[in-house]
């Protein structure tokens, strides 16, 4: 009989063992984007947890197509323990193939339920409106424009999209300024401008460029194109002798041809703790409001172009005023498609500093 009761608790002991296993639960199993545009970088994070009751391991992350890729730091989990995985998926030409794109991530592990596990992304690529634009190509096309002069100065009139740095201040301002961007750099005559490019190129910046003769050299060739003007400001030149470098100078109709300006529709404390340099930060409540803020615009000229990038969180409102700058005559206007949310997704944190 006793013999009997060791038997069987033998046989119980080795039932247990034999049941103990690991299990991995993926949340989420199927991820739908919905509706992406091409050349937009999807990303998400998916939770991997092991709900088993020994340890899982994770032997080997795999993929169908180079478009996708993982970021997984854990790969052994006790039992209870979770970590996530953050997937890619890069959507450049997926607007050509059949609707809707799907493509899959797949984990194998030593539970033996499941020692393969499909994580599917999936939705529908599409092809840029007129209007729209991505993430990438406003990456490419971003530079900052960097006036040198005192903040008086500055307030009575200035380059539209051009952030006020004085001179005297540049030094301990360098951490606001991004050393993988085209900086231009000006200020009444371009003496100053040529001192701040030889500091910025100390420091790594390598892509610093003086605008040639300063805003005096710009009205020479330009006028008061592409200048913002105080309400109650005389509309004069900067006064003095254009000062032409051979430092790192890049002349105004090569600034003029490209001519950028990024406007941020956000709210205040959103543009505050993170924005495009030289973005300005404009509010469109109304219909109204926006017709008003559009007549203001200036119009470029033959030979010069104005590229407006719209931006908000998410792409809705910003999509709306590109349309509509577009309908009025403003050819190069275009909303970042997605929005803020879309640019960290593919490029984090760069380029959006906080106000200070």
């Amino acid at each position: 009989m006793k013999r009997m009761a060791y038997l069987v608790l033998a046989l119980g002991v080795v039932a247990g063992v034999a049941a103990a296993a690991p299990r991995l639960v993926v949340d989420p199993e199927v991820y739908d984007f919905g509706t992406a545009m091409d050349g937009t970088v999807i990303q998400f994070v998916v939770t991997l947890k092991n709900s088993g009751d020994s340890t899982l391991y994770i032997s080997n992350v795999s993929y169908n197509c180079s478009c996708t890729s993982y970021s997984l730091a854990v790969r052994t989990l006790n039992p209870g323990e979770s970590t996530t995985m953050t997937v890619t998926f890069r959507t450049q030409g997926y607007s050509s193939h059949a609707q809707p794109v799907s493509q899959a991530v797949t984990i194998r592990s030593n539970d033996p339920a499941r020692p393969e596990l499909r994580i599917v992304v999936r939705g529908v690529v599409r092809t840029l409106a007129p209007y729209e634009g991505t993430a990438s190509m406003l990456e490419q096309d971003f530079y900052l424009l960097v006036d040198l002069r005192s903040a008086e100065d500055y307030a009575r009139g200035h380059l539209l999209g051009a952030v006020n740095i004085p001179f005297a201040e540049l030094s301990a301002r360098l951490g606001q300024l991004p050393k993988s961007k085209i900086i231009y750099l000006y200020d009444a005559t371009g003496i100053e401008a040529t001192q701040a490019a030889q500091l910025l190129q100390q420091n790594a910046f390598t892509l610093a460029r003086v605008l040639a003769g300063g805003l005096l050299g710009w009205w020479q060739a330009y006028g008061d194109l592409f200048f913002v003007w105080a309400p109650d400001a005389v509309r004069t030149p900067p006064t003095g002798t254009p000062y032409y470098s051979t430092w790192a100078v890049a002349q105004p109709s090569q600034l003029a041809r490209k001519y950028q300006y990024v406007v941020d529709l956000r709210s205040p404390p959103a543009y505050a703790a993170g924005h495009f340099p030289g973005a300005e930060n404009v509010v469109l409540a109304t219909r109204d409001e926006l017709v008003a803020w559009a007549a203001r615009l200036p119009r470029p000229i033959p030979g010069t172009s104005l590229s407006i990038w719209i931006v908000d969180e998410d792409g809705s409102r910003a999509c709306d005023v590109a349309q509509y700058l577009q309908g009025i005559g403003f050819t190069q206007a275009r909303c970042l498609f997605g929005g803020i949310a879309a640019w960290r997704a593919q490029f984090g944190d760069e380029l959006l500093f906080p106000s200070l």
